[in-house]
């Protein structure tokens, strides 16, 4: 069976990363796909396919945190995304910090520096104390997606 861009984002996305028995020492067979699919397609075409299935497949403040440390894991980080304040806007609004600081904060907040400064919108040697959280453009493109699903 031919393995696609979308089969194999189907595969890497769908497990949970936080599971004991996910990828165990010696045996990452997930990391391992995902290396192998960034070696075999475009960026481009990868980042559609998984900034759809951010979209489109994690329903839930669990997934979403699943999803993020899944993109960390793979990766997705250290590759350039042309809606950044979009990407990571939508992370704050699935998952409010307040109540999950602890299971999702520090990796929202990697994720989201290494995000905006490979995009150029966040300088970590100018400002280390950047906070995207705090960043008023990801205010804004929260407050917009609120907007938007309260019409």
């Amino acid at each position: 069976m031919e393995q696609t861009i979308s089969s194999l984002t189907k595969y890497l996305f769908d497990c949970d990363f936080f599971a004991d028995d996910f990828d165990p020492e010696g045996q990452e067979e997930h990391l391992e796909t995902a290396e192998k699919l960034l070696k075999d397609y475009s960026w481009n075409e990868i980042y559609k396919e998984w900034s759809r299935h951010l979209y489109e497949e994690c329903k839930t403040p669990e997934d979403v945190i699943n999803f993020a440390n899944l993109y960390m894991y793979y990766d997705g980080a250290d590759n350039f995304i042309p809606d950044p304040v979009s990407f990571i806007g939508y992370l704050y609004y699935m998952v409010d910090m307040n109540k999950y600081w602890d299971k999702a904060g520090e990796t929202f907040d990697s994720l989201a520096c290494e995000i905006m400064t490979k995009a150029g919108l966040a300088d970590l040697v100018k400002d280390p104390y950047y906070k995207p959280e705090k960043d008023p453009r990801i205010i804004d493109e929260v407050e917009k997606l609120k907007k938007r699903e309260s019409e």
